[in-house]
């Protein structure tokens, strides 16, 4: 008995293992259904999202949640990109789209 329970376990071992797979390719097909990337255009103007160490101080909930107006200068791969202001300043890193925003004016 203990050696057909041996025989079997490597079998449960792969049984579970499809399952895992199974669950994780679920699990990722649903959030990826809810999900959208965001892509912008060389010229595109976009805001910046405000982080806790650039936010204004004593602004509490009402502050801003964007910086800019950027205008985006290069697309260094897709959903990343270089920022320049609107007087031409370059932004010394480039951005990922999840911190970015279209801007409409």
């Amino acid at each position: 008995m203990i050696k057909d329970s041996l025989d079997f376990a490597e079998e449960h071992r792969d049984q579970a293992l499809l399952r895992i797979q199974n669950y994780q390719q679920l699990a990722a097909k649903y959030y990826n259904k809810r999900t959208f990337s965001r892509s912008f255009a060389k010229g595109d103007l976009v805001l910046r999202k405000v982080f806790e160490n650039t936010r204004e101080v004593n602004a509490g909930k009402l502050g801003a949640n964007g910086e800019g107006p950027y205008i985006i200068t290069m697309i260094v791969k897709p959903g990343v990109y270089r920022l320049a202001a609107m007087d031409g300043t370059e932004i010394l890193r480039s951005w990922n789209s999840i911190n970015l925003k279209r801007f409409y004016y």
